[in-house]
């Protein structure tokens, strides 16, 4: 019955509207157009029209649902430890190892550990026994194929991150602040010229480990101590800075740094 229409490509509800918008421009006669729409009643046709309409919504929603997302790869799952069976994170000197022989081994290597067994040098090694026998654990290490070279080269490359990272860190002085340095080495040699040549005062112990205290030893210090303060109270007011502060704010710097720059300056 719709052959002509499926050759137009076209649905009976629009025909019906370009015949009745535009008769004398259609391209189908009315005979053919009544010869098609032959023997179908009103309800018909508006039941066929109503189901189209259905299912070109249909169509349409089905093309908006987004499609479901790709599902994640399983998580990868590594062999039980080679050396003692336990739960393995992974291939570590060559191996599946878990932590533990991983520690164990490296530990082994880098400190050129030698253990002995108190028996007949071939222990059962498993996640209960593995730490009753140090000496078959490692030889367990080395037949299921751990590598004494791995773990050098890992020690070596970490050495190498290490020196480079330390190669890098370069500090480079400004002229302001190369200034100030020079400023004050020249500040410290000028008033601590001779501090580092005073005389040594000790005490002699007697055979029977009595001390003789030499009575005149503390005026001696008191003196020392009075020249002292003289020379860093000089070295202070040769810094840059320091004089434009207040007579308050000096004094409490000297008293404060006033021990700190005795000791840096013997």
């Amino acid at each position: 019955m719709f052959d002509c229409m499926d050759v137009l490509s076209v649905s009976p509800g629009q025909i019906l509207d370009f015949y009745t918008a535009s008769p004398s421009s259609c391209m189908l006669q009315e005979k053919a157009l009544k010869a098609c729409f032959s023997g179908l009643t009103q309800t018909e046709w508006q039941h066929r029209h109503t189901a189209q309409s259905i299912e070109t919504q249909s169509t349409s929603s089905e093309e908006l649902v987004p499609s479901p997302p790709s599902p994640l790869p399983p998580p990868r799952v590594y062999k039980p430890c080679f050396v003692c069976q336990d739960k393995s994170s992974g291939y570590h000197y060559g191996v599946s190892a878990c932590e533990g022989c991983k520690g164990f081994f490296r530990r082994s290597i880098q400190k050129n550990m030698i253990y002995t067994c108190h028996r007949d040098k071939n222990c059962v090694i498993n996640k209960v026994t593995r730490n009753r026998c140090q000496y078959c654990r490692l030889q367990k290490c080395f037949e299921v194929g751990m590598s004494k070279e791995s773990v050098r080269n890992d020690r070596n490359k970490k050495k190498k991150e290490t020196s480079k990272q330390e190669c890098t860190e370069s500090y480079e002085m400004t002229a302001e602040l190369d200034d100030l340095t020079e400023k004050i080495r020249k500040a410290h040699q000028e008033t601590f010229p001779s501090l580092c040549q005073l005389g040594k005062y000790t005490t002699n112990s007697s055979a029977d480990h009595r001390v003789r205290l030499d009575l005149g030893l503390w005026d001696k210090f008191s003196e020392l101590a009075t020249k002292c303060i003289i020379k860093i109270v000089e070295f202070a007011k040769r810094l840059p800075g320091f004089t434009g502060l207040t007579i308050a704010d000096q004094i409490t710097l000297l008293k404060a740094a006033c021990l700190d720059i005795l000791v840096q300056s013997v």
